[in-house]
């Protein structure tokens, strides 16, 4: 019997110890990373009809605080479709109401919480940062994470 045929089987189950191996490391990783994500996935379910800028939503404190945190939820449509460039401070405080009194982001004016970051494990929180110049009109408006 030649050489390379009795290899085969020895071949075929080393392969099958390291794919086996793999999937039995692996199997808490997805375990975990799979509740993980269904937890992620049934918290951002409170963003459904909260998607759109409303300022009297993003104004409301029951909607703005947990379990809801709006803000998160209306930020980006806020930052594409009002436009805050160019915007007066008042003008800002009219749409978006009052910042929040500590600004712990150098180089910002003005900076108002959104919600925990939204990515797979949060474990920081998002905040719509405002700049303003010398004339007090925003020069820039980004999301941020503390």
């Amino acid at each position: 019997m030649p050489l390379g045929h009795r290899s085969k089987p020895k071949r075929r189950l080393l392969i099958a110890a390291i794919v086996g191996g793999v999937l039995v490391t692996s199997f808490p990783f997805v375990v975990v990373g799979g509740l993980l994500a269904k937890t992620n996935w049934d918290e951002w379910q409170h963003c459904r009809g909260y998607t759109q800028f409303n300022a009297a939503q993003w104004n409301d404190p029951a909607l703005s605080a947990e379990p809801t945190y709006v803000r998160l939820c209306m930020v980006d449509d806020l930052l594409a479709k009002y436009l805050l460039l160019g915007r007066p401070q008042k003008g800002v405080i009219e749409l978006l109401g009052q910042p929040e009194p500590q600004n712990g982001f150098a180089g910002y004016d003005m900076v108002y919480m959104l919600g925990p970051e939204r990515k797979f494990i949060s474990i920081d929180y998002e905040w719509l940062v405002i700049k303003l110049d010398a004339a007090g009109h925003v020069s820039d408006a980004a999301i941020e994470t503390d």
